[in-house]
């Protein structure tokens, strides 16, 4: 789940309130109670390298995710961070979750698509519509040469599964 998406880095970042990002995870959480995940475990990303280390890499974790993580478990989400996603995301982490709040777009899609490449897909929920495409985006440079490989509309469709599961918005 991303707390921002496409946009300047400096202009998410200063777009990132404890809200948000509470919003966004609370969004996964709902998402995969609907989809039978009982008390998924949500673990939210850092801003900063090694979630700020202190204050040694800024503040922003501070006043973003630290209360937000806080806000999350007042409510009854079993969430865990700031945690810088290189940890979160190791071998030895990445199951301990469910889910995963990024705070900004590459921080999100960079992993993902390391982990699934081609066959990675997007999922919008939080809306009250549950959206699937693919990850990689239209591909308009290879429309209508015959080369297009089905892998990753196949995946997408799948993500959805032909359920329709409701989310708060």
């Amino acid at each position: 789940m991303h707390a921002t998406l496409h946009e300047r880095l400096g202009d998410a970042i200063a777009r990132l309130t404890p809200e948000l990002v509470a919003a966004a995870a609370s969004a996964a959480a709902a998402y995969l109670e609907g989809a039978g995940v009982v008390s998924p475990r949500i673990g939210v990303f850092g801003i900063n390298p090694h979630a700020g280390e202190g204050g040694l890499f800024g503040r922003d974790d501070d006043r973003v995710t630290v209360p937000a993580v806080a806000a999350l478990r007042e409510r009854g989400t079993d969430a865990a961070g700031p945690l810088g996603a290189d940890l979160m995301l190791g071998p030895d982490r990445r199951s301990e979750f469910d889910a995963f709040v990024a705070m900004y777009h590459d921080q999100g899609h960079v992993p993902i698509k390391l982990l699934a490449g081609r066959t990675a897909s997007a999922l919008t929920v939080g809306a009250g519509l549950i959206f699937s495409s693919v990850g990689h985006g239209a591909a308009f440079d290879i429309a209508g040469r015959g080369v297009a490989d089905p892998d990753a509309v196949l995946c997408a469709v799948r993500l959805v599964g032909g359920r329709h599961v409701e989310v708060p918005a």
